[in-house]
């Protein structure tokens, strides 16, 4: 959900744009994969010369060991590298403490529509 078009309206890569998101975070990439949590935050176009996003997410765990528990992740997100890293910049629950990076890969973009699924791998360490 965009929040805030991008003033330059001559910008190739819509600096300035902000949109929220709270997104189904699945076990696998289908739509019927089981849901595990919500994808929860903000991402902002922050490079005037290329398409990179500025991304604060929490991951909110709804199901098994991690239920109510969260992992926050900040960083920058250059959209065309096939491998992103985030940092892991906290967390609450099991993962109070958390430390960390995630990387993340584009599975499916919809250029039309603008819907993505991406890919998360998460490397934690918390107490």
């Amino acid at each position: 959900m965009q929040v805030v078009a991008s003033p330059a309206n001559t910008s190739t890569t819509g600096f300035g744009f902000v949109s929220m998101i709270d997104n189904p975070m699945t076990v696998g990439p289908d739509i019927g994969s089981k849901l595990i949590g919500r994808s929860q935050g903000f991402y902002g176009s922050a490079d005037q010369r290329e398409l990179a996003v500025l991304v604060t997410m929490n991951l909110v765990f709804l199901e098994g060991r991690y239920n109510g528990s969260t992992v926050a992740l900040m960083g920058r997100n250059r959209i065309a590298a096939g491998i992103r890293e985030t940092a892991v910049v906290g967390g609450t629950g099991v993962f109070r403490f958390a430390t960390g990076y995630a990387t993340a890969r584009t599975q499916r973009f919809n250029q039309t529509s603008g819907d993505a699924v991406a890919e998360y791998n998460l490397y934690v360490l918390h107490y």
